[in-house]
């Protein structure tokens, strides 16, 4: 038998039902095609009763708060309405938890619970795009990332939604290989198992963010020709302004000129391909204007590795 995890989700009022049975789809037919795995779940709520998800459906736990198992992993899912309240009881029950050695993860609005408990402070954390405002105003000392899923040790953060079968599969694949975690997306009906470090698209889109009416309109032209890139002069005289002038307009609005801006508009979304692994690299570097050898070097320089390495590790 493999080693045995049990991953007990923890049922937050008003939890995205989404991304809990996104996560748990995976382990239930995980159980059907390897029997006795060891990766087996269960569910939780702080009051032993019945939790109500955001979509009005309400979800019987099977696990007594007083009673989990032994080094359980600890998924908390939660949803919306976790920016706007708080939950002491919550925060001090995750606290106990991890101080007797038992792993912590955020799903979805989750991770909003335990940046709250004080469990993320100086983490690299993922998050539901609609959390980051939060996160960033109320618990600065986070580094939040445009990941899909952040590991950190006992800690893990996800940004929900399908997210959470992605960081389900990976749990997959590091226990039981690369394999079942695809046989397990086959039967899901998804394409591409995706790497954490995937972003999620609408955080490539608040990447770079403007009221200035001229440069959100750059940014609109530039996002609209990922694949076949526009001259920057062209991109200028469409605002009716001059090369110089949207240079400096840019600087203003990121510190940078339009065309590091552009370049990496372009390498985000390059990058979603580099991790799925299912093109040559040649080939994505030429569909996004970049010659082999410039992709690969601006490649690492923002993202810290080659795409070969990058793919690699994926």
């Amino acid at each position: 038998m493999e080693q045995e995890r049990h991953f007990l989700f923890v049922l937050d009022e008003g939890f995205t039902m989404q991304a809990f049975s996104s996560a748990v789809e995976v382990l239930r037919l995980l159980a059907r095609i390897r029997p006795g795995s060891g990766l087996t779940y269960g569910a939780a709520s702080l009051s032993g009763g019945p939790v109500r998800a955001s979509n009005g459906f309400a979800l019987i736990p099977d696990t007594d708060p007083g009673a989990i198992p032994r080094r359980a992993v600890i998924v908390v899912v939660s949803g919306a309405s976790a920016n706007r309240t708080e939950s002491p009881e919550l925060a001090a029950w995750l606290r106990r938890l991890i101080r007797t050695g038992h792993p912590v993860w955020g799903v979805s609005s989750g991770v909003v619970r335990l940046a709250q408990a004080g469990l993320l402070a100086g983490r690299k954390v993922a998050a539901h795009w609609e959390d980051v405002p939060y996160l960033t105003e109320h618990h600065p000392g986070l580094m939040v990332t445009p990941s899909l899923f952040e590991i950190d040790g006992d800690l893990a953060t996800c940004a929900g939604g399908q997210a959470a079968s992605d960081l389900m599969l990976w749990v997959v694949g590091q226990a039981l290989g690369a394999g079942t975690a695809d046989e397990i997306a086959a039967r899901l009906v998804i394409d591409a198992v995706r790497d954490g470090r995937a972003s999620q698209r609408r955080m490539l889109e608040m990447r770079f963010q403007t009221a200035h009416p001229a440069v959100f309109a750059a940014l609109r032209l530039m996002r609209a020709n990922l694949f076949d890139p526009v001259p920057i002069a062209r991109i200028a005289d469409a605002q009716n302004l001059s090369q110089r002038q949207l240079e400096r307009l840019f600087h203003q609005e990121f510190g940078q000129p339009p065309s590091r801006v552009y370049a990496q508009l372009r390498l985000d979304h390059a990058r979603q391909e580099v991790l799925a692994g299912t093109r040559p690299l040649t080939e994505i570097a030429l569909d996004y204007g970049f010659t082999p050898e410039t992709f690969g070097r601006v490649y690492k320089r923002l993202f810290g590795r080659s795409p070969i390495d990058d793919r690699r590790q994926a």
